[in-house]
């Protein structure tokens, strides 16, 4: 078929109106849609001026649409009524475009006739309406679920905030729509579409009887409970509309699958590991062993019984963040420090060697250093082993907006594309054949996602499949207005003694800010301006000595450093410390913090005073 011959194919067929009018204001050609839409035959059309067509409050708007086609301007959406051959009008919503060159337009027609009708049908049932609808919605908003209000041609009449956070679809997206429009809006976001039209079918039909459907949404994950009920008039018992009211079940649902998987849990992990203990110790009670025989023995009970404690430390873990009762002791951190460390933990294993890729001037972190560790040595002991048959782990940073991104990356048995949305959920493990062997109790994941995302970042994983590695990426945000000028920079590992020394301070009216490692501080002490320093000798890689050696390089002498430390110091310790610039050196106890406390402020007030 010729180009000529497909484009009169379309213009034949097309149910749209298709026409060319010249700038005399007559038509010139139209498609059979014209006749079947109006009843006029094409000859009858093109008799007479297409003006004489429209209705006569609609022509002076149309003639100014016209002008403008004219002078070279495309019409996107025009409506006016057109007069059919029976003597009524229907509504047409035209686009169209000029050919200033042939003194033409091309324009296409659509009836819009029925979608008018409904606009002014819902406008006069809210006119009625309006007072006693103010009320109902007021109730209707202020209710803590989703509630879907449907007129008599079941569209949208009233959608409520709920209806909005629960679906991700707005109030203003969702009136006056069918519940076709609704399914077709919700079709990216959940997840078995098919089904949910059926429902939204059955509640958008003219006669039903209440039901309800569950429906899972996507991203993010949420399963609903929606019950479906007929709004009926009394005197009649006409189905004047409907009412869909949606409930979040996900917190409930939840519940009850913790407590099978709780269930199913205690039945198999734990019960394995306390048969093998009771077993062994049954079999060395009764029985004459060899003493080799007995240390193995020993050992595996020694081996389960670690295995026992894991389980119920992540179990806890775990349930002390989701509910609440885990406080992170946030503060601006060296990242490279605790990626360093973490690796440090994990112990060398030429096997499956841990990489580093980290730049040196990363930006400082806001994260609890603790919790940061146990991220990154979940996530490199998952890469371990997950990689039975070894490969480089690969751990890499870089700043990304306004947060530092780490990733893990392995090259071991991989992850299947379906698990990937279910990776961090508790209990969850991948069910293949070469997982079988590595024991795990499905917390640890749910564990880090858990810790990552109370700092306020997101964690998530990638896999080409079975065989081709993962990769593991979290976020922790960039310490950014956190890091100030302060009077006191606080180094202290331990979060509970560090926030009684910032106490102090404060009332002395001194502002301090923590680093809970010397790495960090290093950065902090040049970056916050400190006045003074109180410092403890014991801390995670880089040692207070260290430390204390390098900001009197780098700021000199007269800054003022209170050492508070269990460590048992000899008296030559203790000197080496005042000659390289401590000025007062405190044993840990209680009342050390009040002691640094009052020496600081007396300390800077003093030297206030001499300047």
């Amino acid at each position: 078929m010729t180009t000529t011959g497909t484009f009169e194919a379309l213009f034949t067929l097309s149910v749209d109106m298709l026409c060319v009018a010249g700038y005399d204001g007559y038509f010139k050609r139209l498609n059979p849609a014209w006749n079947r839409t109006l009843g006029f035959t094409e000859a009858e059309l093109t008799a007479k001026p297409y003006l004489e067509f429209v209705h006569l409050d609609d022509r002076a708007a149309t003639l100014a649409e016209a002008e403008k086609l004219g002078q070279g301007e495309t019409t996107i959406y025009f409506r006016n009524r057109y007069q059919c051959k029976d003597g009524t009008y229907k509504w047409l919503a035209w686009t169209a475009m000029p050919a200033p060159a042939e003194e033409l337009i091309y324009a296409v027609a659509r009836d819009v006739t029925q979608s008018v009708q409904a606009e002014a049908d819902l406008k006069k049932a809210h006119l009625e309406a309006a007072t006693q609808l103010a009320s109902l919605i007021a109730v209707i908003d202020a209710i803590g679920e989703g509630v879907v209000l449907l007129d008599r041609q079941r569209r949208v009449a009233h959608w409520n905030k709920e209806a909005s956070r629960l679906t991700g679809i707005q109030t203003e997206q969702a009136l006056g729509q069918s519940m076709s429009d609704v399914g077709e809006m919700l079709r990216p976001r959940v997840d078995d579409y098919p089904t949910l039209q059926a429902h939204l079918a059955s509640a958008g039909g003219p006669e039903f009887e209440g039901f309800h459907f569950s429906v899972i949404t996507l991203q993010p994950h949420r399963e609903l409970e929606v019950v479906v009920s007929p709004a009926v008039l009394a005197p009649t018992g006409d189905q004047v509309g409907a009412v869909l009211v949606i409930r979040d079940v996900t917190a409930a649902k939840e519940l009850d699958r913790a407590k099978d998987e709780l269930t199913a849990m205690v039945s198999h992990e734990l019960r394995t590991p306390l048969a093998s203990v009771v077993g062994f110790t049954e079999l060395l009670l009764t029985r004459t062993l060899a003493e080799a025989q007995k240390h193995e023995y020993l050992e595996t009970i020694l081996i389960e019984g670690q295995r026992l404690t894991a389980l119920i430390n992540d179990f806890l873990d775990l349930q002390r963040m989701e509910g609440g009762y885990k406080r992170l002791d946030l503060a601006p951190c060296d990242l490279r420090a605790i990626m360093i460390r973490a690796a440090t933990q994990m112990g060398d294993d030429p096997k499956s060697p841990i990489e580093l890729d980290v730049p040196t001037d990363l930006p400082l972190v806001l994260a609890d250093s603790s919790a940061t560790v146990q991220v990154l040595t979940n996530l490199l002991a998952n890469a371990r082993k997950y990689s039975p048959a070894g490969g480089r782990i690969q751990v890499a940073a870089r700043v990304k907006e306004s947060a530092v991104e780490v990733s893990i990356h392995d090259h071991g048995l991989g992850i299947p594309p379906e698990a990937l949305p279910k990776i961090f959920s508790k209990f969850y493990r991948v069910q293949t054949p070469d997982r079988r062997a590595i024991r795990g109790t499905g917390l640890g994941l749910a564990i880090t996602r858990r810790i990552v995302e109370a700092h306020g970042g997101s964690i998530a994983a990638e896999s080409d499949g079975i065989g081709k590695g993962s990769r593991f990426f979290f976020t922790l945000p960039v310490a950014g207005d956190a890091v100030q000028i302060t009077d006191v920079l606080v180094v202290e590992d331990d979060a509970g003694f560090a926030r009684l020394v910032e106490a102090e301070l404060a009332i002395k009216g001194l502002t301090a800010t923590w680093a809970p490692d010397a790495e960090s501080g290093q950065q902090l002490a040049r970056t916050a301006k400190p006045r003074a320093i109180v410092l403890d000798l014991i801390l995670p890689g880089i040692q207070g000595e260290d430390f204390l050696a390098e900001i009197r390089a780098s700021l000199g002498s007269s800054l003022p450093v209170v050492v508070v430390s269990v460590k048992e110091l000899e008296a030559d310790a203790t000197l080496a410390l005042r000659s390289s610039g401590t000025t007062l050196v405190l044993k840990k106890h209680a009342g050390a913090p009040r002691e640094a406390a009052d020496w600081i402020s007396g300390s800077l007030t003093s030297r206030a005073v001499a300047q």
